[in-house]
């Protein structure tokens, strides 16, 4: 046996290490299932009944590889070769050879229904495929069996865009007349069928190609990308994952997260002008184009910005799942902002085995959506319950917050005895009419906790400690409590701070994380979030680009509250299918100039707050430039800085 492998390794095309490893290791597999070098091939071929039920299991994927072997066999033919194409188990489906193959005796052994495995064949090039998932090449007598000691075969795995093989392209030749580029002809068909099946599977869809090299974008070298019509990429060929490696593409992931720009934009550039340029966000920069495109009005529209769900279709041309009435939806559920995501993320990990959070922001910026995303990441089918604080007094938090047996029957568990008689069963039932037994392994949301009841603190003070550290509660306690408890405030930290409750302040120091949501006006996904709101108030509108980008620079002084305002205005008031500037023009007009900063400070926060407090002090002050200037300690100069344009003609 020893001496029968080492002959192998003499035979090896190229003398590779490698390769002699391979095709040793292949031989001692031959060995270990009791095959002999000497002995006749086994008979091993499927009748054509079977053979058609192989070709119908995988008709369109047959198909396909029919005509990759076609084009194969034109830049092999009158060279002595045969081309084959075999499924997963290694049966061939499909082959073709030329006139002076036919006449050899291989030409009666490769053919349609042969099984061409190790443990029939011995070492082959299909079969050794198969076993590595690797390219191969076999080379005359490195052939396990000496009667295909004439023949080189040269092999590639054709996968799915799982990664999964579900074929396999050979061609052999007599071994005098091997050619040397076989293999990268081989490859090169695998990569074309791989791209039909990707093309096939995402029908419909528009397929980008990319290269970071401009003259490869129509080569197999180029990674492929389906893009649905609501932007979301939802699939990524092999070359297009080992391009973008770093990023996850195993789900549906946004185009925006992956590149430095808006899906809308790239349709503009790449409709008009066939080849443009994006960067990704590792700042790599690819040169791509449309390869194939599906449903083409569909795209187009989006040159327009269509609005579209906060739940995407994830693949074209499928029927739409009816909507869940309790499923969580909002605009935080597909934040796109890099820091807020980030946040999220983080948070996720965090609190994934319980915890609480402090969550602070400006009125509408979008806190209780962004916590619901949070929850989502955390345990998607868990509760999300919510109390407003500013609600609540010392005479009703109690039964709101435990329920109607209080916190004496919520915190001593054996308050009520087990075996007392059927009215033990009404007084659980109280226990767990509470807002904690509700949010029971979900979230507990907490809106203006700082206006919460002085006891309530303390009482939660002790849901916190129990949640943080489950080993100290009992077990049937544990299934009353929510898995993340969330403080959340408008206030700033300085305004925290300042409060004298010391019950609020205690509770307030024993929580673990925080999130900041910033201003609507500060997120970098503002665009994303006027789509949003256009589709949640009507889906059939669409928002052009230039009534996007005026809402953009509007500063919504209460945030998504007064955004989702207008945009209701719009629909209610006009029937047009388009939101165009002009219907936006006039419900952001002078009526609320002076509560909007001047255009240089728009995109400063800090100036930004100062100048809003300029523009408030004088319509305050009734127009009086004196007045605003001795409150604020400013010059006339500065005041008169940013009131312009607002001023009338005749000021003080």
């Amino acid at each position: 046996m020893e001496d029968a492998i080492a002959l192998s390794k003499t035979h090896s095309l190229g003398n590779s290490s490698r390769t002699n490893a391979v095709i040793e290791s292949s031989w001692k597999r031959c060995y270990d299932l009791g095959l002999n070098r000497s002995d006749q091939p086994r008979a091993a071929v499927i009748h054509d009944q079977e053979l058609r039920m192989l070709r119908e299991e995988s008709h369109g994927l047959w198909q396909l590889a029919r005509r990759e072997l076609r084009e194969l066999y034109s830049q092999v033919a009158g060279a002595n070769y045969v081309v084959a194409f075999a499924d997963r188990s290694g049966t061939i489906l499909e082959s073709l050879h030329d006139q002076e193959f036919a006449t050899s005796s291989a030409s009666q052994v490769v053919i349609p229904g042969s099984v061409w495995n190790e443990e029939i064949r011995g070492t082959n090039a299909l079969g050794l495929t198969l076993t590595t998932q690797q390219a191969s090449v076999v080379d005359g007598n490195e052939h396990f069996l000496s009667r295909f000691e004439n023949i080189s075969c040269f092999a590639s795995p054709v996968r799915n865009t799982q990664n999964e093989i579900v074929g396999i392209i050979d061609a052999s030749t007599d071994a005098r007349s091997r050619g040397r580029h076989t293999l990268a002809l081989v490859k090169l068909a695998a990569t074309n069928l791989e791209n039909s099946l990707f093309k096939a599977e995402f029908d419909g869809a528009l397929i980008l190609g990319f290269h970071p090299r401009p003259e490869y974008l129509n080569t197999t070298s180029a990674g492929l990308l389906a893009i649905s019509e609501e932007g979301f990429i939802i699939g990524a060929s092999g070359n297009a994952k080992e391009m973008l490696r770093g990023f996850d593409l195993r789900s549906p992931t946004s185009f925006e997260s992956v590149f430095d720009a808006r899906f809308s934009s790239l349709l503009q550039k790449v409709l008009s002008k066939g080849v443009t340029t994006l960067r990704d966000r590792m700042r790599s920069t690819v040169h791509c184009s449309i390869t194939e495109i599906g449903h083409l009005m569909g795209y187009i529209n989006k040159i327009h910005v269509q609005n579209f769900s906060p739940v995407p279709n994830l693949r074209p041309r499928s029927r739409v799942t009816p909507k869940d009435p309790n499923a969580r939806e909002g605009l935080g559920h597909h934040c796109r902002d890099p820091q807020l995501t980030s946040d999220l993320k983080s948070l996720a990990r965090s609190l994934a085995n319980g915890g609480s959070m402090l969550c602070c922001g400006p009125t509408g910026s979008g806190k209780t959506t962004s916590c619901k995303q949070l929850l989502t990441d955390i345990c998607a089918e868990a509760p999300f319950v919510e109390i407003d604080c500013g609600l609540l007094s010392e005479q009703n938090y109690e039964t709101l917050l435990f329920g109607n047996s209080g916190r004496l029957g919520f915190f001593e568990p054996d308050h009520f005895n087990a075996t007392s008689e059927p009215p033990y069963q009404n007084a659980m039932a109280q226990v767990f009419s509470g807002k904690i037994h509700k949010s029971a392994k979900g979230m507990l949301y907490l809106r203006n906790f700082d206006k919460m009841p002085e006891q309530m603190a303390a009482d939660l003070l002790r849901v916190l400690r129990a949640i943080e550290n489950p080993s100290n509660t009992a077990d049937d306690h544990i299934m009353l409590l929510p898995k993340v408890l969330v403080l959340s405030t408008t206030l700033s930290s300085e305004e925290l701070s300042g409060k004298k409750d010391a019950q609020l302040q205690g509770l307030i120091s024993e929580i673990t994380d925080e999130l900041r949501i910033p201003d609507v006006n500060d997120r970098l996904d503002i665009n994303q979030i006027i789509r949003s709101v256009v589709a949640e108030t009507d889906p059939s509108r669409i928002v052009t680009i230039e009534a996007e980008r005026l809402l953009s620079n509007h500063y919504w002084k209460s945030g998504i509250r007064s955004l989702q305002k207008t945009i209701r205005q719009i629909v209610r008031h006009s029937d047009d299918r388009y939101i165009r500037q002009a219907h936006i023009e006039p419900l952001l007009g002078k009526r609320d100039d002076e509560l909007q900063p001047c255009p240089k400070c728009l995109n400063s926060a800090i100036k930004r707050e100062k100048c809003l407090k300029i523009r408030a002090t004088w319509k305050e002050s009734h127009g009086n430039i004196s007045v605003v200037s001795r409150k604020l300690g400013l010059s006339r100069t500065t005041i008169y800085a940013h009131l312009n344009p607002v001023l009338p003609d005749n000021t003080n």
